[in-house]
């Protein structure tokens, strides 16, 4: 949704950043998962309930601004170009929303450790490579997301109304994830 909200929103730079965020996040699982630090949030229930808290909480600060953000294609007259963040700002949002996710970080020690073969090389070389495959994956499938998303939003924002409603509607999906999350839901 984070992906799909920022490609409508905030057109091809918006949607890039968010993928391109996401990507780093798992990336940054990978190297937690290679660390030990994965095992440590997906066995220890205190770090377990600490993170998804907070990655609940981020998802709904998200939610918010995704309810409050500018479209890229509708300006007033008195704007010579759209007002849209930072591709930064978004791809630090995407990274910051991975990272807090737990739910990576039990994917990583859950799923991982089946590909492994420790006599096959050095576990933290196949831990990256097989986190650089995900990473890799979860980069394509939302390209394709963030390519119909981009086809599909000029016909969404002939409305302001339709606007409104997508906007709100990814608020919406994003927040309840959220709530859902910090909840343990």
């Amino acid at each position: 949704m984070y992906v799909i909200a920022n490609a409508a929103s905030q057109g091809s730079s918006g949607g890039r950043a968010a993928i391109a965020g996401n990507a780093t996040g798992i990336l940054g699982h990978t190297v937690l998962a290679a660390l030990g630090l994965s095992a440590l949030i997906a066995y220890s229930d205190d770090v377990f309930s600490t993170v998804q808290l907070l990655g609940g909480l981020y998802l709904m600060f998200l939610a918010v601004r995704t309810v409050h953000a500018p479209s890229i294609l509708r300006r007033t007259e008195t704007d010579a170009e759209p007002v849209s963040p930072c591709p930064w700002i978004i791809y630090h949002q995407g990274i910051v929303m991975n990272l807090l996710n737990p739910k990576v970080a039990f994917l990583m020690v859950a799923l991982l450790p089946q590909f492994i073969t420790p006599a096959d090389s050095p576990v933290y070389i196949q831990i990256a490579i097989l986190g650089s495959l995900h990473a890799a994956i979860a980069t394509i499938v939302l390209s394709i997301l963030a390519a119909l998303t981009l086809r599909a939003a000029p016909y969404l924002y002939e409305s302001p109304r339709l606007e409104r409603i997508f906007r709100y509607a990814s608020g919406t999906v994003i927040f309840t994830l959220g709530a859902r999350t910090a909840l343990g839901i």
